[in-house]
Formats: C-alpha cells, sequence, structure tokens
C-alpha cells in the first residue's frame, strides 16, 4: 500500500485538485482471480477513466510472432457490446513491458464501462474474418510509420540493437509474422498470458467509489485467471548509432540505456534526459531530438537527427557529430535549477504534478504501480541529485 499512498498523495496535493475530490479516499483491493483494483476518486470535472494494465507487450512476443501482442492491442479496441460504437477517448496502446486499454467517459457511465471490460476479457474466441481485418490494420500501420517517419524507423532499429527482439522479429511486429499469426494462436496467448492474474485495473476521476467496486466484483470477478508472462531482462548496453536500413537513409538514431526506474541512478538519468531534451530544442543550431517517455517507454532514450537530403553519404558522419555533441552536452556539470527543470519536463508523465485528464491521471498511477515506482522518492531523489550521481548517470549511458 505504500506505493498507493505516494499516488493519493501526489494526485491530492502536487496535482492541485479539488479539497472534494481528495476528501474521498483511494481504495486497493485483489480479485480471487488475481485482478488487481485501484479506484482513486480525484476531481476533474463530470469526467472518469479507468485503465487496464495488461503485464505483458512487445518482449513478450513469441518467436516467430512478432507483433503478437500489437494484434491483441487492436483487438482490445474491437467493438464487443451490440449497437455499440467506441467512443473518440478509447485508446490502446503496447509498450515493451505492457498492453494498455483506457477509456474515458462521463462519471455516471463508467459502471458501464466496466461491463464492457469484462466482454473485453472474456476470452470470447477471435473469428477468422475479425482477425483478418487486424492483421491488415498492424500491417498497415507499421508501413505508414516506416515509410512516413523515417526518425521512428531509426529509432525502432536503435532499440533493436540495444536489444534485440526474439525470433528475429522487430518491436510492434514483422509483416511475415504477423501475416502467419493463427486465430487458435492468438486466442491461446490472450488466454494464458491475458488473464485477470497478469492485469490491473485502475479508476480515477469522479465517481461513486462503492458502486464502481461493487460493479468490478461483480462484473471482473468471474475472468479467468490466466498467468502473467516470463520477465525479460532490462536492456543493459549501449547503442552508439544505427542508421536506418536501405541504400539511402534518412535519419539516424542513438538509443541510450536508462537505469531501472528502481536504481539509485535513476533520478540522476532523469536530468540528463531533460537536459538532452532541452538542448534538442534549443536555437535550431542541432538538427537532433530527443524522445524519452518515463513510463509509457522507461528503459530507452532516443536521440534522432536527420540525414541531409539526397545526401546518403552524410548519414554516418551527421551521427558522428549528434554522438560527439550529445557526449558533451551529458559530461557538463550540474546546474542548480537543473533539478527542477527536470521535474517539470517529466512530473506530469510521473504523477509527480497535475496531469492532462483522468485518463493520463489513470495511466500514470497504474504505471508508477506496475513499475513499483515511488513517485513521491523519486521527486526527492531528482532534487538531491549530486555532481557525482550526475557523472555517474552519464557514464552508465
Amino acid at each position: 500500500m505504500t506505493a498507493l499512498r505516494h499516488v493519493s498523495i501526489a494526485l491530492c496535493l502536487l496535482a492541485l485538485l479539488s479539497a472534494a475530490g481528495c476528501e474521498k479516499k483511494p481504495v486497493a483491493f485483489r480479485l480471487d482471480n488475481g485482478l488487481r483494483v485501484d479506484l482513486l476518486p480525484a476531481a476533474h470535472g463530470d469526467r472518469a477513466a479507468l485503465v487496464v494494465l495488461f503485464d505483458v507487450g512487445a518482449d513478450d512476443d513469441p518467436p516467430g510472432r512478432s507483433g503478437m501482442t500489437h494484434v491483441i492491442e487492436h483487438l482490445l479496441s474491437t467493438s464487443t457490446r451490440p449497437g455499440r460504437t467506441l467512443a473518440p477517448t478509447v485508446a490502446t496502446q503496447a509498450g515493451a513491458d505492457y498492453t494498455m486499454y483506457a477509456s474515458e467517459v462521463g462519471g455516471g457511465r463508467i459502471t458501464e464501462e466496466i461491463d464492457d471490460v469484462a466482454l473485453r476479457l472474456s476470452g470470447q474466441p477471435v473469428t477468422e474474418a475479425e482477425l483478418t481485418r487486424v492483421r491488415k490494420m498492424v500491417v498497415d500501420e507499421i508501413a505508414r510509420a516506416h515509410e512516413r517517419d523515417a526518425a521512428a524507423t531509426a529509432m525502432t532499429r536503435a532499440a533493436e540493437a540495444l536489444r534485440p527482439s526474439r525470433g528475429a522479429g522487430m518491436r510492434g511486429g514483422v509483416a511475415a509474422d504477423i501475416g502467419a499469426i493463427t486465430p487458435t494462436e492468438v486466442d491461446g496467448f490472450r488466454r494464458d498470458h491475458y488473464g485477470a492474474a497478469a492485469a490491473r485495473l485502475i479508476v480515477t476521476g469522479r465517481f461513486n467509489v462503492a458502486d464502481v467496486e461493487a460493479r468490478v466484483r461483480a462484473a471482473l470477478g468471474p475472468l479467468p485467471a490466466g498467468k502473467p508472462p516470463d520477465v525479460r531482462a532490462p536492456a543493459g548496453a549501449r547503442v552508439t548509432g544505427a542508421l536506418t536500413t536501405g541504400d539511402a537513409p534518412k535519419a539516424t538514431a542513438l538509443a541510450m540505456a536508462a537505469p531501472d526506474v528502481k536504481d539509485p541512478l535513476y533520478p540522476a538519468f532523469l536530468v540528463l534526459a531533460a537536459r538532452l531534451a532541452a538542448a534538442g530544442e534549443g536555437d535550431g543550431a542541432r538538427s537532433w531530438k530527443v524522445d524519452y517517455a518515463p513510463l509509457a517507454r522507461p528503459d530507452v532514450l532516443f536521440v534522432t537527427s536527420p540525414v541531409p537530403a539526397g545526401l546518403p553519404q552524410q548519414a554516418e558522419p551527421a551521427a558522428e557529430r549528434m554522438r560527439t555533441e550529445v557526449a558533451a552536452i551529458v559530461g557538463a556539470p550540474l546546474a542548480p535549477d537543473e533539478p527542477a527543470r527536470a521535474l517539470a519536463r517529466f512530473g506530469a508523465q510521473l504523477g509527480i504534478s497535475a496531469a492532462v485528464g483522468p485518463r493520463d491521471t489513470a495511466f500514470a498511477a497504474g504505471r508508477l504501480l506496475q513499475l513499483g515506482l515511488d513517485a513521491k522518492a523519486l521527486e526527492r531523489g531528482v532534487n538531491a541529485v549530486t555532481q557525482q550521481q550526475l557523472a555517474a548517470a552519464a557514464q552508465a549511458g
């Protein structure tokens, strides 16, 4: 319950929620099937959100079936209630170590959303027609991202160099693997790894706690337990640069493995990440930018730079310039205001400061608990970062 208390403090005090929202105490419990439930009432107008986080992601794709979790993520967004049209506030996302389903509605409708989640997780077999449609969506999504976003492609390649996917796959999926996935394989993988024992439900916003708890127990209690997947070791290497494949690369990416979020050096790494991000947004003299998401993708930081148009021979020199500039910035002394700037940049994502809405709040709270990360302790750690810790984090990254 320690992490939950810190989440509550972050939501009520640092997110500047109204006193009325914070008077209601959070409720946490675990169902007999293993589902972990966190009810976090807070003032978000008349809105409420639920997030389901599974302890399974792209790192758990079976060998030869790269993209399995990406396919299941899209299947989660398929409407299950006859006649129901998905609201634009529904979102799904698959990370390296999690799959998310999220929905945001008027607070009075949150119990309906719980019923809908129960249907989505009930293990109804996927049809060949449904899987065919989703396969095409996933393959098209991958192709569009790689064709029109050179930086995203470079980041994917760099991440693979940092920690290769199982079975020569790729995060997000490989078209050939996705095309080979069968309904039987999807049903088996969902049954084994997307059960209640591998899931956490977070509800936040304005809702009646007693009504929601009763509905959760009634609707989600009968769900099958399944089992969590085996945990992979965290990334432990550094990639000095990875170019997009082909004869005419358009972008280059540097991938840096982040310390585990509970590592003593992680607060210093956050300071370095904020420093690099600010440098990439500077006066325009630099062509590169930083991409780091401490909860959505906590294990790796990317620095990406375009290759001059029509000059593929400049790819490696561009990467070398980027590496040199990054090394110089990372090696600079700690400035007095850097901890505060790091918290200002990443605070909302980490649940330390106010999130935009209930869905973002629920995702942050859920990921904090999923990762075993104490937001208040992290805030104290960032504020106490020393030059020695910064130098050690720079060396490790």
